[in-house]
């Protein structure tokens, strides 16, 4: 994946153990961690701590959006019904897998997800 970057795009992954994908509401998981793919490889390049996770404010996807905006994708468990139109409408792609994180990275390359909803 050291290629050319400009075809990489950055991947959100909740998660509260760093093995599994969060599975309660993004907006509630400790850390989100942050991988770059081409599609067919996914690397991590960051673990983004969730100032957010305790908080209930209005409104708390868009600061979670705020979190990562320099990401085209979230691969989540759960996303609230208006927080999932929240971040469709700011150009974010959302993809739903539950488990483990890397079993659910295999499955986005082996069903190459990322290039149906890009």
């Amino acid at each position: 994946m050291d290629g050319n970057k400009k075809n990489l795009i950055k991947v959100a992954i909740p998660t509260n153990d760093g093995i599994n994908i969060f599975q309660k509401m993004l907006g509630r998981a400790t850390q989100i961690f942050i991988y770059e793919t081409d599609g067919k490889q996914f690397k991590l390049i960051e673990k983004r701590n969730n100032p957010f996770e305790k908080t209930m404010q209005h409104l708390k996807t868009l600061d979670v959006y705020d979190l990562l905006h320099d990401c085209a994708v979230i691969i989540s468990a759960n996303i609230g019904k208006k927080g999932i139109q929240r971040l469709k409408k700011r150009g974010m792609k959302l993809l739903f897998k539950k488990g483990n994180i890397q079993e659910a990275i295999d499955d986005v390359i082996e069903k190459e997800e990322l290039k149906k909803i890009l």
